[in-house]
């Protein structure tokens, strides 16, 4: 018999951006697809390990070794989320996103992604939804997902402890970061973007399609129920 991890009680609610909120999946893999053709490098190969992944840790692993060194910097990889950020063709809402963030008390939800600022603030903007209270973006770490840098960052951002949040996460990276972290619970974002069964190897429990799924509940003692309807 399967127990129900519901109802989920947490202090704060922590989103993954890309895939979590908005699947810009076909934009991503699109333009990483250029880039590989342009350097003869294996495209199915890198977008298996990359996903959730900031860029410059992708080009690290990826880029010609005659090549790393500037591809690596600041300014390419912001050359590149530029021509990401521009390219909307294809971006789909996940649904019930933009209903639950504009619901959302402002000191009760964080941001943390592995996209640049410029590139998290426009993609928000293109989207609707309302400005993150608080944004971890890949600029503000020096250790990207997989490492929990990013969510217990936001954690001590919103004044609350990272062990009494709630992490949403649809990449396997992103998924072992908020458990890392220590989060009560690690919600799998089952949109589409990796295969369900990478979300529960790396320990995603429970796992959503959507947010529509889910009943958010505000306390006066200011704690947070999560319901499944």
């Amino acid at each position: 018999m399967t127990v129900s991890p519901y109802p989920i009680r947490c202090r704060g609610l922590l989103f993954d951006m890309d895939g979590t909120l908005v699947d810009t999946t076909v934009i991503v893999e699109r333009n990483w697809k250029l880039w590989c053709d342009e350097h003869n490098i294996n495209f199915e190969e890198l977008i298996s390990t990359s996903h959730g992944r900031p860029s410059f840790e992708i080009m690290k692993q990826w880029a010609p070794d005659h090549l790393k060194e500037e591809y690596q910097s600041p300014a390419y990889c912001e050359s590149l989320e530029v021509r990401v950020t521009t390219d909307t063709e294809g971006m789909i809402l996940i649904p019930g996103a933009t209903e639950l963030l504009k619901s959302l008390p402002a000191d009760k939800w964080a941001v943390v992604t592995s996209a640049g600022r410029d590139m998290a603030v426009t993609r928000f903007q293109q989207c609707g939804f309302p400005k993150p209270p608080i944004l971890v973006t890949a600029s503000d770490v020096t250790r990207g997902k997989p490492h929990p840098e990013g969510y217990m960052s936001a954690a001590k951002q919103m004044g609350v402890d990272s062990k009494d949040c709630v992490v949403f996460e649809d990449a396997p990276a992103g998924i072992r970061a908020g458990v890392a972290s220590g989060a009560t619970a690690v919600i799998g974002m089952n949109t589409g973007t990796m295969p369900l069964e990478h979300l529960i190897e790396a320990a995603a429990n429970p796992v959503i399609q959507s947010f529509e799924e889910l009943e958010f509940k505000f306390l006066e003692d200011g704690w947070i129920e999560i319901h499944h309807k």
